[in-house]
Order: C-alpha cells, then structure tokens, then sequence
C-alpha cells in the first residue's frame, strides 16, 4: 500500500507543478517563446584546433525559470543559476584557475492593462570568484527592458543592461524578439545575450541555430579578477526522450574569444587572445512547450 500511495502522491504532485507553470505563462502572456525550462543543466566543451591557437575549456551551466503570478497581470520570475570554467593552461604562459558563479535573477513582470506594451526589471545579485562568496566577490546588476507586441505571436524588446563588474561598470543595450513565425518556426531571444530560430522537425525532434556572447569577471585568490569574452555561433538538435523530458546535442564555433586579467578597474594587466575554434554543448532540461 506504501509504494501504490507514494506513487499516486508523485503523480498529483508533478501534475500540479506543470499545470501551475502553464496558468501562469499562458494566463498572463508572460512569455512568447516557445518553452520555458524549470531545470536545465548544460555542459560545454571547446576543443583544441590545428590551425588556430584555441585554448581548450569546459564550462558548465544549471539553472532554472519559475514564474509566480503575482495580482493582476504582473509575475514574478526566478531564475537561479550556476555556472563554472574550466580552462587548460597546459600550453599557455598564463595559469588560469577553475572559476565558479553563483546568479539569482528576480524578475518583475509588468503589463500595461489594455495596452500592447509591458516592461520587464530583473535585479541580479550574484557571486563570482575562485573561491564562491570569499571576500569581494559580489556583484549586482541588472536589466530593464520594454517589449512592444506589433501582433500577438509578434513581440520586440529593447532595454539595457549593466552590472558592476571587477573590470568596471559594464553597460550594453539590448534589442529582441519574441516572434512565432509560422506554426513550425521560432525566433526569439535578447542580443547580445542570446538569439534563437528554432524550427519544428517533428513532436519528437526541433533544430535551429542560436548565438550567445557571454562576458563575465571573476574574482582569483590573490585579489586579482580575470574577464572572459566569447561569441558561440552554433547548430542544435533538441530530442524529446519524454513530453517534457529534453537532450540537446549543441556543435558550434567560438570567434573573437578574449581573456584579460587586471587588478582594479583603471587598467588589464594581461590580454590573451583565447582562440576561436569548435565546441560540442550537451544540456538535458525539463521542458514545457507553450
């Protein structure tokens, strides 16, 4: 009677998960892309090439989304995530340590009753460092974006971003889209971050292309911090093993990699062309189709 019980208790409890997720994404129109994940880990690995001087690395991401509904249209979303690098400094003159973050994204969603606009504010508090909250590794920042739907499957963004990075305040504009092309074709995501097309193959297989460009400081053990640049041009295939179960097979190509270390904000103290060259993501995730 136990296991019987305990599986039934399983069933409701997964049941009322997904179906909370759903009312909150479909009742306020919170997100237009085409999924959201609850839990995703991603795991990369760039590789060395012949005939270019790239440094090989692993990077490993996990990570979350979870929108709460708050009163009237306005959600709240979190997203937690971690992350580490790992690069070889086998063959370099530079020793570069395993460096780890540890992000919590609050955002606050905020439509325009009768209105095709909403804005979005995320604060982000996060600590970034050889060693995970040791002294001076806290950062803050955070982005502010409108988003404007021309149609209902046709929604662009523009904001901005900063963060108090150790290099210095680091401030980027951001232009996107949210944008269902046709009933088997996507485009989404938020430049410079990230920009997907995504096109469905089958109920069991999607593929596309998606670009991100991380930038990223690290505080190192000795008080100095290390910045690291890279722009990911990449090819994906996106096989659902279950309904919501997701395996990502992910090879692409870095360009204009860029490592740069210093020790306050006025000045680097080194500047290392990282290397373009290949990579292979894998990500396994938890996904619900909207």
């Amino acid at each position: 009677m136990i296991q019987p019980l305990y599986k039934k208790v399983e069933s409701h409890t997964r049941t009322w998960f997904v179906l909370m997720i759903y009312t909150s994404l479909w009742t306020g129109s919170l997100c237009a892309q085409p999924y959201v994940d609850p839990i995703q880990v991603r795991y990369m690995n760039a590789f060395r090439s012949n005939n270019t001087p790239a440094t090989p690395f692993t990077h490993l991401w996990a990570g979350s989304d979870l929108p709460i509904r708050l009163k009237g249209d306005a959600f709240l979303l979190l997203s937690p995530f971690y992350e580490q690098w790992s690069i070889d400094s086998a063959d370099t003159e530079e020793i570069y340590p395993t460096v780890h973050s540890i992000a919590l994204p609050v955002g606050l969603i905020m439509p325009f009753r009768d209105s095709k606009w909403s804005v979005t504010i995320v604060p982000i508090v996060r600590w970034n460092g050889e060693q995970l909250f040791a002294a001076n590794t806290f950062q803050y920042g955070g982005v502010a974006f409108a988003s404007f739907a021309r149609k209902p499957d046709q929604k662009f963004r523009f904001g901005v971003y900063a963060n108090a990075e150790f290099f210095g305040l680091f401030v980027i504009p951001l232009l996107g889209c949210d944008w269902r092309i046709d009933s088997r074709n996507y485009l989404f995501g938020i430049l410079p971050g990230r920009l997907t097309f995504e096109h469905e193959w089958s109920k069991k297989f999607y593929g596309g292309v998606t670009f991100r460009a991380p930038t990223s400081s690290y505080r190192l053990s000795d008080g100095s911090f290390i910045r690291l640049d890279d722009n990911q041009l990449s090819v994906f295939v996106d096989y659902y093993l279950a309904k919501h179960i997701c395996l990502t097979l992910e090879p692409g190509y870095g360009v204009i990699r860029r490592i740069r270390t210093g020790v306050d904000t006025k000045e680097y103290l080194t500047r290392v062309n990282w290397g373009d060259g290949l990579f292979l993501k894998l990500s396994a995730s938890y996904r619900l189709r909207l």
